[in-house]
């Protein structure tokens, strides 16, 4: 980006980027909820081994979706319940999103961001959400917060969209700047996380 280049994209994440990582809500999605997911889908025994799974592929894709859905490539998973009908891939990400809308407890985001709202919507600039998370779960999130219609459906990208990429992958941001109409030097990301605000232009 260069001082002649004017911004007219603002990309936010939403988890821990939208709301405080301070209210424990991420820690709530990707701990207990996330491994109780993985016991009553995925036949994974227990907690213990549910989270062992999930947090070393997560160290690696930075996405429980396409943690799960490489974990399941590799044989990571234990055998299916063979009372239960099995379906292939036995991992769906919208089956995470369903389980993680109809589960968590979204108190702890703390309600309506009515300032942030106010700020954003006076701000004359493109506004987009690029989310690790999928899909269904990332709009009750900003449903949560007041802020879907910030972004509307149309502005709200998701892990499903990007798959099999996810960030920071660059092809995950290409396929937003394309989608969008954006170049990369026009943008401003707003993250949590330097790896994914580095991404797009290494």
């Amino acid at each position: 980006m260069t001082a002649e280049t004017p911004i007219t994209t603002l990309i936010f994440d939403v988890d821990d980027t939208l709301y405080d990582v301070s209210t424990g809500f991420t820690d709530h999605r990707n701990g207990e909820a996330a491994q109780r997911f993985m016991m009553e889908y995925l036949n994974f025994p227990d907690l213990e081994s549910a989270k062992k799974i999930r947090d070393q592929y997560f160290e690696k894709y930075h996405a429980t979706a396409k943690a799960l859905t490489i974990a399941e490539q590799d044989g990571a998973f234990p055998p299916p319940d063979p009372t239960k009908p099995t379906k292939v891939p036995r991992f769906d990400p919208k089956d995470l999103a369903d389980y993680w809308t109809s589960n968590l407890d979204f108190r702890l985001l703390g309600g309506k961001k009515i300032k942030l709202l106010q700020d954003l919507e006076s701000c004359g600039l493109k506004l987009v959400a690029f989310s690790n998370g999928p899909r269904r779960y990332v709009k009750r999130v900003l449903v949560e917060l007041g802020l879907f219609n910030v972004f509307g459906d149309e502005r709200l990208y998701a892990v499903d969209d990007v798959l099999p990429f996810c960030k920071p992958e660059k092809e995950a941001f290409e396929k937003i700047f394309a989608d969008v109409g954006v170049r990369a030097d026009e943008c401003v990301m707003i993250e949590d996380s330097m790896k994914n605000i580095n991404a797009p232009t290494n």
